[in-house]
């Protein structure tokens, strides 16, 4: 067995962990991605449900009120 035989080994398994790790870190990216747009359409429901700033303050303020209660 010769080096060039090694080094072609070595480059070879070295670009299959690369592959994964690419796909699984676009998995990742892809899941963060829904997880945003997620956030924004629930906080652009909440805006919707409220039709006034005072509302949308009152909740925000009661919000803030009530948070140290659940942690």
């Amino acid at each position: 067995m010769n080096y060039t035989d090694i080094i072609i080994a070595i480059i070879d398994r070295t670009q299959v962990i690369y592959e994964w790790f690419v796909k699984i870190f676009g998995y990742i990216a892809d899941w963060f991605d829904r997880f945003k747009d997620f956030i924004l359409e629930l906080v652009e429901t909440i805006k919707d449900r409220f039709f006034t700033k005072e509302d949308l303050d009152s909740y925000l303020k009661n919000y803030l009120e009530t948070e140290h209660n659940f942690i």
